[in-house]
Formats: C-alpha cells, sequence, structure tokens
C-alpha cells in the first residue's frame, strides 16, 4: 500500500492530519498520549504512526492524557523498566481491555537506528493491537512478533506496513465500535 500524499507531508514535516482533510470513509481513532521527555521526537513519532494508519484509511487524533475522553486509547511510558518484565518487549497492549498500552521507551531509546521512527512503528503496533481486540502478530510489516534487522533498515526508508489480514481485524474492530470515533 502507498502512503498518501497527506501522510507523506505529516510525515516528513511534523504536520498533523487535520479532521478536515480526511475522507468521509475514514475512521478516526483517538489516542492519548503522557509526554515524552523530547517533544521533537514524539511529533515526529506521531507523524510516523499517523502515516502506517493513513495509509488504510484510519486518522488518529492525538490528544494529551489529559484531554483524554472515555474512548480514548491510553499510552503511557516506562522509563525504568525492569529487565525482568517481558524482556524483549518494546511495549505491550491490553487488546481484551481495549485501552491501555505501555511504551518500554528505556528500551525504544536502546535500539539501534532513528528513535522517533522507531517509537512510532511500536505506537502503530500497539494501537493496532487494541484496535483488532487480539494479541496476535503478522510474519511481515508492522505487525510482526519481532523485527529484525532488515525490518529497522525497511523503516528508516519507508515506513513498515499493515498485512493483508491486519487491515481486515483492524476494520472489523472499528465496525464493530460502531459509528463514533474510538
Amino acid at each position: 500500500m502507498k502512503i498518501t500524499g497527506v501522510a507523506v507531508m505529516a510525515m516528513m514535516g511534523g504536520i498533523s492530519v487535520s479532521a478536515d482533510t480526511v475522507p468521509e470513509n475514514e475512521r478516526q481513532v483517538m489516542v492519548c498520549m503522557a509526554p515524552t521527555l523530547d517533544i521533537r521526537l514524539e511529533n515526529r513519532a506521531k507523524a510516523v504512526s499517523s502515516a502506517i494508519f493513513a495509509g488504510i484509511g484510519v486518522n488518529i487524533q492525538w490528544r494529551h492524557l489529559s484531554h483524554c475522553s472515555t474512548q480514548g486509547i491510553l499510552i503511557t511510558f516506562s522509563n525504568d523498566t525492569p529487565a525482568s518484565l517481558m524482556p524483549g518487549a518494546l511495549a505491550y497492549a491490553l487488546p481484551y481491555e481495549g485501552t491501555h498500552i505501555v511504551v518500554f521507551y528505556d528500551r525504544v531509546k536502546n535500539k539501534p537506528g532513528n528513535v522517533s521512527i522507531l517509537l512510532g512503528h511500536v505506537i502503530a503496533h500497539e494501537v493496532t493491537h487494541i484496535l483488532q481486540g487480539v494479541a496476535r502478530h503478522s510474519e511481515s510489516g508492522v505487525m510482526k512478533a519481532n523485527w529484525t534487522g532488515a525490518d529497522y533498515q525497511q523503516m528508516i526508508r519507508e515506513p513498515l506496513q499493515f498485512a493483508r489480514q491486519d487491515v481486515s481485524l483492524i476494520q472489523h474492530g472499528l465496525r464493530v465500535q460502531g459509528p463514533t470515533s474510538r
């Protein structure tokens, strides 16, 4: 799938995709995020994640935790993650609870490559778990269980995409939620 021009502009320039540029058939999802230590890194990560979702017709509406509705997906960050807690994981979602994601920010920062691009992919991956409502992974793309060195290199060139089944599960999850934004 190709990323739309608006999404590419958002990713490259840090411009947020506004609701008035979203086609009527696009779904909107509210994601409420605790602030990170670096606002430029955070904005770039949001742009990457937004671009990934824009490629499948989903518009992410970013909010600060203090401005989050009860329907928003909540993202918090751990900066001192115990080594014994989910070793190797960069984050986790609670898809059956349906609202909360914890990003192991300290682990993301220690991975090779561009931190903001990786963080954007991690956020997209975990938001997808919430939208799909299941704990499953794909053989390739954003929803791969463990990204390889080649995947990290691909992220730098262009965002990883969703596998067809992931798109179907996201669309199904959004339909189940009804006509309002998440």
